[in-house]
């Protein structure tokens, strides 16, 4: 897909192509970034994700890591179910996991940071055989093989408390939220909400916001993607944002209101 750069970024910007063989793997390609690392220090973070402050604060709390993400170690079975936990267990003699979302991840250029792609790659070879889960019944997920070749050279993650990076499911519709102005608030719903996530406080605020892909066309996405567009045609900050709240934000109020009658 051709993606040309902004002018005003033509000097800040530069794309890598990637090889036919990892772009025909989807969301598998994951497993070769290390391939594409250009600079010491890299973030990867998904092209779904809108960030909201510096991203310096993640790389100062990823110090002294070679492959980090936003997550929490876990027994294997929280996050994998019992019959992966077993595969996983008898297979690395892993008990603990670490569990994140692949939307962001933070690598050092390195010589562990090969090997840990290196062993991923090879377990993901078995990936059906192990029974781990396909993304729309298609796509390799690069998280598994990932978390347990991380696990197993000893990688620990940033702590998943929703201030680094986080997505929508505690939160689907934040109440503030402005890309332009860095403003950015969830919540976390009280048990015994289903959304209700016990490892965060009651409301945060992240650098990265991890819409996905389902959430695209979505209020909250929508409305931070018209401000983007307003702020690239040189409007200022105020402006643009007066624009999205009288033209953006009643519209959608007045659906989801509407939606209470159905």
């Amino acid at each position: 897909m051709d993606m040309p750069v902004p002018a005003k970024f033509s000097d800040k910007i530069f794309i890598i192509p990637a090889k036919p063989q990892h772009a025909a793997l989807g969301i598998g390609i994951k497993l070769y970034t290390g391939e594409y690392l250009q600079t010491e220090h890299t973030l990867f973070i998904d092209s779904d994700c809108i960030c909201y402050d510096s991203l310096g604060k993640i790389f100062n709390a990823c110090e002294g890591t070679d492959v980090s993400a936003a997550g929490n170690v876990v027994p294997t079975e929280n996050w994998c179910g019992d019959v992966l936990a077993k595969t996983i267990k008898d297979n690395w003699g892993l008990d603990n996991i670490v569990r994140f979302n692949g939307g962001f991840y933070y690598f050092r250029k390195s010589a562990l940071t090969t090997k840990i792609f290196d062993e991923a790659r090879e377990i993901a070879k078995k990936y059906d055989e192990y029974g781990f889960v396909r993304i729309k019944d298609k796509w390799m997920n690069e998280e598994v093989p990932l978390s347990i070749a991380m696990t197993l050279n000893g990688q620990t993650p940033l702590p998943d408390d929703g201030s680094f990076m986080t997505d929508m499911f505690t939160d689907h519709r934040p109440k503030k939220l402005n890309v332009l102005k860095g403003t950015r608030l969830l919540e976390n719903p009280v048990p015994p909400s289903a959304q209700h996530r016990p490892w965060y406080p009651e409301s945060y605020s992240p650098v990265i916001l991890h819409f996905g892909g389902s959430n695209l066309s979505s209020y909250p996405y929508i409305s931070q993607t018209a401000l983007l567009k307003l702020d690239n045609f040189g409007l200022p900050v105020w402006l643009s944002s007066a624009i999205v709240s009288v033209f953006v934000h009643p519209v959608f109020r007045f659906y989801y209101w509407l939606k209470r009658f159905k």
